[in-house]
């Protein structure tokens, strides 16, 4: 049941890393830079790529953190003689 948790804890913070990313460029492009303010292509193509680099940060921020927390849960099995 461990292994079961494990997976679905990895698949949801790589399936994250992947999409939101992703899902941050195009939106902050197409309907912020392009759409609300307006700026130039290479102008919005650049800051929407810092938004989702900050955004593949947090997510993998996120991941070392629940890795390092649930690191501490378990605890080392004590030899008994």
């Amino acid at each position: 049941m461990e292994a079961m948790s494990a997976f679905r804890t990895i698949l949801l913070y790589s399936s994250f890393i992947l999409a939101a990313p992703i899902t941050t460029f195009f939106l902050s492009k197409y309907y912020f830079f392009d759409g609300i303010i307006g700026a130039s292509v290479v102008t919005s193509n650049v800051w929407s790529a810092v938004f989702a680099v900050v955004v593949l940060h947090v997510g993998l921020g996120l991941y070392i953190y629940r890795a390092y927390t649930e690191a501490e849960k378990v605890k080392p099995l004590e030899k008994t003689d």
